[in-house]
């Protein structure tokens, strides 16, 4: 019986949202070393069912695909596994998907590191790899083969050195900025949300700690695009704040 053992995973940070970069093989499958001895078939791609064809996912977006396949997991014991010996206990996978968000780096971050992040265009008679250094490069790629039948790869189809876990710092002090930028809806303004509520604060001025603040207006628009389907029942407005107050 063949199975698809998923050995590990580099997710790609894109501003708020993620390429989910797997790396995985059949267990029916092998390559030859430089050595010419056999070993597992590895390599990486997009991890994107039920959305064939995308590269780019939200935070929420990424919760379905987890539970998708976990689903498929629970469906076919045995046929999804973690290494040729063990295979996923039920809710692990969905887990381990998830985890790669936490895990995510930037093209630029895995660079520094040693990696070489590509785009592979499989609308070839052979596949063609394109090298992208940052990620105005990785974008702008997926935008030229936009129609194509395409992946996130790496350069080595066995390995990445994952970059260091970045640690949580000091919150910036938005205070130092001459304006930033807030969401507000008829509720409030906007606080958080989870992958069931949202919070708002409604008696809050617009500066208090408690509220999700932005450094540019452009990267609040990125943020309501990224979470558009969640926050499809609410109207929020993007609201300059300034040092002496309120933007009319």
């Amino acid at each position: 019986m063949s199975s698809e053992i998923f050995y590990d995973k580099a997710f790609i940070l894109v501003g708020e949202k993620y390429i989910p970069v797997v790396n995985h093989g059949s267990s029916n499958c092998f390559d030859f070393d430089s050595r010419g001895r056999e070993i597992p078939e590895k390599h990486w791609s997009v991890l994107n069912y039920p959305h064939t064809g995308r590269m780019l996912f939200t935070a929420e977006e990424m919760q379905e695909i987890a539970a998708v396949h976990e689903e498929a997991n629970r469906n076919n014991r045995g046929g999804t596994r973690k290494s040729r010996n063990r295979s996923f206990e039920e809710g692990e996978f969905g887990r381990w998907i998830l985890a790669g968000m936490k895990s995510a780096h930037t093209v630029e971050d895995y660079r520094k590191h040693g990696n070489t992040v590509t785009v592979v265009d499989y609308d070839r008679d052979y596949w063609q790899r394109h090298c992208v250094s940052t990620t105005e490069e990785l974008l702008d790629k997926i935008k030229e083969l936009s129609g194509h039948s395409i992946t996130v790869s790496f350069w080595d189809d066995r390995h990445v050195t994952h970059p260091p876990m970045r640690r949580k710092g000091t919150p910036f002090d938005f205070g130092t900025l001459p304006e930033f930028y807030v969401l507000r809806a008829a509720q409030g303004y906007f606080v958080k949300r989870s992958s069931r509520k949202i919070w708002f604060a409604r008696f809050q001025k617009p500066k208090s700690q408690m509220i999700r603040k932005f450094k540019t207006e452009k990267a609040a628009q990125d943020y309501l695009d990224s979470n558009q389907k969640f926050f499809s029942g609410y109207a929020f407005e993007i609201e300059c704040v300034q040092n002496g107050g309120v933007t009319a």
